[in-house]
């Protein structure tokens, strides 16, 4: 192969592996560095990272979702609706059941049925206000903020690993389309 096919071929290989590198750099400034770097006095941009700069926002955001959108009065309505769950509640109590030992013996199934119904309904009515006392979006939010930079990061990426390492290729798909275009402009 002769040098000018090496140029060739080495411009849009350098623009992939620029572009790899960038999205892989910009991924990765997200989560770090954890603390602000100090150089002659002035913070470095882009110190912390986006993720850490963020932290306390970052969980009350997710608070707030997980406390107005997720974990609310209806959907925990909707979840004693099933039919599973149900089902769960009445092994639960048909399990209790036995631990009464003699007495068990004069529980009839109709009576069963209709204490697991009573159940359920209580729990589908006290559970709105034990949720509205117990503030899902401050607990939610207190919990991510006692997440270490560290551990915060580790939850994300287990969660986006795919998708993270897609912006990164297509960082190198698109740098190796640039390197053409530029050979392409560099030959004409």
């Amino acid at each position: 192969m002769d040098s000018q096919t090496i140029k060739y071929i080495m411009i849009p290989v350098i623009g992939a592996i620029i572009g790899l590198f960038t999205n892989y750099l910009a991924i990765k400034m997200l989560f770090r560095p954890f603390k602000p770097i100090k150089f002659l006095g002035m913070t470095l941009p882009f110190t912390p990272g986006v993720i850490p700069k963020e932290h306390h926002r970052l969980a009350e955001k997710i608070g707030e979702t997980v406390g107005e959108h997720l974990v609310t009065a209806d959907s925990l309505h909707d979840l004693f609706k099933k039919d599973e769950v149900k089902n769960k509640i009445y092994k639960a109590l048909d399990s209790m059941y036995g631990q009464f030992g003699i007495l068990s013996s004069f529980i009839t199934d109709d009576i069963k049925q209709m204490i697991s119904e009573k159940v359920i309904g209580m729990i589908d009515t006290e559970l709105p206000s034990i949720l509205d006392e117990m503030d899902v979006k401050d607990t939610v939010t207190r919990k991510v903020k006692e997440f270490s930079l560290e551990r915060l990061e580790e939850i994300i990426i287990s969660v986006t690993r795919k998708e993270l390492a897609y912006v990164t290729y297509f960082g190198g798909v698109l740098g190796f389309v640039i390197g053409c275009v530029q050979l392409l402009i560099f030959v004409i």
